[in-house]
């Protein structure tokens, strides 16, 4: 009875279905978040309040590494899909790139080596900064002309990019800081969630 089908134990397609709950909640969260800030701040909100992330974060720091970085993958790609939020270009592969990535090291750091999720939170956000000016770099280096001519004068300079970015996104990333432990934490009381299986 301990074996379910695909040579999986039950505990293991138990976590399995749980984390695909999780995720499909938390990408539906990703959708309808932004969409409230957007609606009461006129569409300016986005960038300084990161509305996508908390949900993205807390989710992938419950979930797998490999469910995790599909919610951060499926997020943004739904969201645009769906609302035109974020717009395809030049924003919608940065969020993608940046999202999946630091889905996948929050799970990491905390679903695989236990840190505390306030600790994983502070990392998570620093990396995204990283993969951030990663991305427009190799997209200034790798895109055609045509397309690199179109792109913000302010992402030619990567560094500069993610200064800027940083700086307007300051109340999001403390609202992270905030929001996605104790998200976390309060989850993790009432479900105790089964580790991830190695």
């Amino acid at each position: 009875m301990s074996e379910a089908r695909g040579g999986r134990t039950v505990a293991e397609e138990f976590a399995w279905a749980r984390d695909l709950s999780l995720g499909g909640l938390f990408i539906a969260l990703g959708v309808v978040v932004p969409i409230v800030f957007h609606m009461v701040g006129g569409g300016h909100l986005g960038s300084a309040f990161l509305p996508m992330y908390a949900p993205v974060l807390a989710c992938a720091m419950l979930v797998s590494p490999g469910v995790a970085f599909l919610v951060g993958l499926l997020t943004p790609a739904l969201s645009s899909l769906l609302t035109g939020m974020p717009p395809v270009l030049p924003v919608l592969p940065l969020m993608m790139a940046e999202l999946s990535l630091m889905a996948l090291v929050a799970s990491l750091l905390h679903r695989r080596l236990g840190l505390h999720v306030v600790l994983a939170t502070v990392l998570t956000l620093a990396v995204g900064r990283v993969v951030m000016g990663v991305t427009v770099f190799a997209a200034v280096q790798l895109l055609p002309h045509a397309l690199v001519s179109g792109l913000p004068p302010i992402m030619l300079n990567p560094l500069t990019y993610v200064a800027a970015a940083t700086v307007k996104a300051v109340p999001g990333l403390v609202l992270q800081m905030i929001v996605v432990p104790a998200a976390v934490m309060s989850i993790e009381r009432v479900s105790l969630p089964t580790r991830e299986v190695k």
